[in-house]
């Protein structure tokens, strides 16, 4: 990543075509999508940069859950289990994690593991509170579209028990009856 120094505050700072395709690529992720041009701009100050090697732990399950991520590039696995011999999900860019407990105070539930080399950004439950208290309109439009988030994955998961019930179900008949035989 390459800075200048800004004489006035003797602060490292990121070059503003750098800032600028970051304010882009915000557009591009869908908790952000709805955010003006403005408030992308006004979000990106509350960003970190981490960047990891592949096979390097972005951290296990059960750490706290103070920090979410957006894959900027590479890609990352997701594990549930600490065998961390199936990954139940990819991460690529544009998605992210952990922004669950950026608003309610939980443990991770998955290990994330680099698969390739990646660049992800960062943003703390500090940070997004700041951002939140200076910025409201802009913290309600991410909250709202979270929200909107949330509540597909809810329907999701709600959709997949009934049919995991259903099945379980069906399995409890065919196992009845091959009792009864």
């Amino acid at each position: 990543m390459k800075y200048f120094k800004n004489p006035f505050t003797k602060k490292k700072v990121r070059k503003s075509s750098e800032k600028d395709d970051l304010i882009q690529f915000l557009a591009k992720v869908s908790l952000f999508e709805n955010l003006s041009k403005n408030d992308r701009r006004n979000l990106y100050d509350f960003i970190h940069t981490r960047k990891y090697k592949s096979q390097e732990t972005v951290f296990k399950k059960g750490y706290p859950n103070i920090v979410m991520y957006i894959v900027k590039d590479g890609e990352l696995n997701t594990y549930l289990d600490d065998s961390l011999k199936v990954s139940v999900k990819t991460l690529k860019p544009m998605d992210y994690f952990g922004e669950v407990g950026v608003f309610i105070d939980e443990t991770r539930t998955a290990t994330i593991v680099a698969e390739k080399n990646s660049t992800l950004l960062a943003i703390s439950k500090r940070d997004m509170k700041n951002f939140m208290n200076e910025f409201p309109k802009a913290g309600s439009k991410i909250l709202y579209k979270l929200g909107k988030i949330l509540s597909h994955h809810l329907i999701i998961a709600n959709r997949k028990l009934v049919e995991r019930d259903t099945e379980m179900k069906e399995l409890e008949t065919k196992l009845l009856s091959k009792m009864e035989e």
